[in-house]
């Protein structure tokens, strides 16, 4: 316990000193574009948009974390200047005059995370394709200016939203989504790395979303029946927790880790923030995570949804009376598979990995519905951050 006060007070006064440093009079250019990442899995949606910020403009960025763990603190990159914010975040948005921030926080002044005084422009980043209107609580939206929209899909959902409730109209380019862009762009290079190499067994990647009321996620349903089947199967199973249920459920990994441990061909995933198991993975897993809909148009392969309950976080969502992308489009990311017939869900992976090229044809139909400027969005995002600073 003495230990731990002393690293809690160790990091209490690492933090005050970061946030007096960053809010030094003469630091006051480096504050003009500040980007905030709770957590080290941020970094990889904000990467493509901040480097071509660097290439095409003499800026600097200034990186907020509220994790040490952050691989934006080994940056060799000069203009990029990290700091630690985590307990005192209200203290330093207080006091942020910057021209933008950049954040990928839904339910902005709803939290600990309150907008910057003034003229401020807050700019939201999506870290998943789907809608705007299901998966996020009601008004997770309102407080910002600007949201850097993945498809026309999403600019539709919002504005109908701002009539529904009256709200003022904020800016919303269709800029797409790099992160994906990025998957594709690495999976083609890494097939063609293994083109020549012999597959010794098929992996099937379980990716579950996670659910705070426990009846959406795989985890907390029909996961350990899903294990005892594949266990027996020819195939090599890797489960990957979502990182907020690690967080959240420490003592249900725990047993799911002792339980995994009695079987030879399945092992957990815990390294959350890699793309490796993706690129890896012959056919994907999961309930209601957007992990889907990077893993398909990414690596241009099949998933099975297990349809668990659905996850409806926004209570008021059907008064858009619009349908939710991810729900229009379920049964055209691969098959999908009623929790009570999980039995079968071997002999279905194999039938999925079967037609595998027949798949891939209609994926680029997918593509243009779910994300727009394929291939572009980093410098049409990157290029509308830059057109923020006035």
């Amino acid at each position: 316990m003495f230990k731990s006060i002393v690293e809690n007070a160790r990091q209490a006064a690492h933090e005050l000193s970061e946030m007096e440093r960053l809010l030094l009079p003469e630091n006051k250019a480096l504050r003009e574009i500040v980007f905030f990442g709770e957590r080290d899995i941020f970094w990889q949606y904000y990467s493509d948009f901040i480097g071509h910020i660097l290439a095409n403009s003499d800026k600097q960025i200034c990186y907020l974390s509220s994790d040490l763990a952050d691989p934006i603190f080994k940056t060799t990159e000069p203009r990029i200047k990290p700091f630690f914010i985590k307990n005192l975040l209200s203290a330093v948005f207080e006091r942020l005059d910057s021209q933008v921030v950049v954040m990928t926080t839904p339910d902005l002044n709803k939290g600990a995370v309150k907008r910057a005084p003034g003229a401020v422009h807050h700019c939201y980043i999506f870290h998943a394709v789907s809608s705007v209107h299901q998966g996020y609580r009601l008004g997770a939206f309102d407080a910002y200016d600007s949201l850097l929209c993945i498809a026309p899909y999403q600019v539709a959902e919002v504005r109908k939203s701002e009539e529904v409730y009256s709200l003022k109209a904020k800016q919303l380019p269709v800029v797409g989504y790099p992160l994906v862009e990025r998957l594709y762009r690495e999976h083609e290079l890494y097939k063609l790395e293994h083109a020549q190499h012999g597959v010794d067994e098929q992996i099937c990647l379980i990716a579950p979303t996670w659910d705070p009321q426990s009846k959406s996620s795989l985890m907390d349903s029909c996961i350990e029946e899903i294990l005892d089947v594949l266990a027996k199967s020819k195939f090599k199973v890797w489960l990957r927790p979502h990182p907020e249920y690690v967080k959240r459920f420490p003592k249900k990994i725990e047993a799911i880790r002792k339980r995994i441990d009695k079987y030879s061909n399945i092992s957990l995933q815990m390294e959350l923030g890699s793309m490796q198991c993706l690129h890896e993975a012959d056919v994907l897993v999961t309930d209601h995570s957007a992990i889907a809909m990077e893993y398909v148009l990414g690596t241009e392969r099949p998933v099975l949804y297990i349809d668990t309950p659905t996850r409806i976080d926004n209570p008021e969502c059907d008064r858009l009376n619009i349908e939710p992308i991810e729900n229009k489009l379920r049964s055209s990311m691969g098959a999908r598979l009623l929790p009570s017939n999980v039995k079968s869900i071997a002999s279905v992976l194999e039938e999925l990995i079967a037609d595998r090229d027949q798949f891939k044809q209609g994926v680029p139909a997918l593509r243009d519905v779910l994300v727009a400027n394929w291939q572009h969005s980093a410098a049409i995002g990157g290029d509308f951050i830059l057109g923020l600073c006035r």
